[in-house]
């Protein structure tokens, strides 16, 4: 990909991150979503996990492809666009697990039918 159309799908992608103000919201619902998960009440696609996970561990590592030190701040354009990578399949399970929840609550009043004699 050529460096002025990565920048362009960026600025896109910083863009349409910008108009999301729920971003605080899916953080809150992450961890709701980790602990309902550790509950056994929600089982999370693992291959929207694992690629995110990836992509933060990556983030956070050392090695690079493009390292930062010898490539200044293009060294950063890798680590950005494994973000966008990554961000994309949290993104995905986040939406997921939001329906769920929702369903959840909408059957919170329903009870177990009853026999009355």
């Amino acid at each position: 990909m050529k460096k002025s159309k990565f920048f362009k799908v960026a600025g896109a992608a910083a863009m349409e991150a910008q108009k999301d103000k729920s971003f605080l919201d899916k953080v809150k619902a992450f961890f709701r979503m980790l602990a309902d998960y550790k509950k056994g009440n929600y089982k999370p696609e693992t291959t929207n996990l694992v690629i995110g996970f990836l992509a933060t561990l990556y983030i956070i590592s050392p090695i690079d492809i493009i390292p930062e030190a010898l490539f200044g701040p293009f060294g950063l354009v890798d680590d950005f666009g494994i973000l966008l990578f990554g961000m994309k399949y949290f993104n995905k399970e986040i939406a997921k697990y939001l329906t769920w929840e929702a369903n959840q609550k909408a059957y919170d009043n329903i009870e177990d039918a009853k026999i009355i004699d």
